[in-house]
């Protein structure tokens, strides 16, 4: 069960996957920064640090081009590629 997380291997983490395991975490973190910055718990506030860093390097890894294997916009999920223009589903 090497390499094996909730029965996916790591490395088939698509494109799709990092861009909203981004945005999830994003959100999360930032809602979690807040809740620990009103009660005054660093802790709590740390953990939201956390996962804004986690998605944002996750997506720095696994989220480009199929094809090209370079870097996507990150404000979208575009449905080609904008450097070699090959369809990304």
């Amino acid at each position: 069960m090497s390499g094996r997380t909730a029965g996916k291997k790591v490395s088939d983490m698509n494109y799709k996957t990092s861009y909203y395991l981004m945005r999830v975490l994003g959100i999360v973190g930032i809602l979690v920064m807040l809740i620990g910055g009103l009660t005054n718990q660093l802790a709590v506030g740390g953990i939201g640090i956390i996962c804004v860093l986690g998605g944002t390097l996750q997506m720095n890894f696994f989220y480009h081009c199929p094809h090209c294997k370079r870097d996507l916009p990150k404000r979208t999920l575009p449905k080609t590629c904008p450097f070699c223009k090959k369809p990304l589903n």
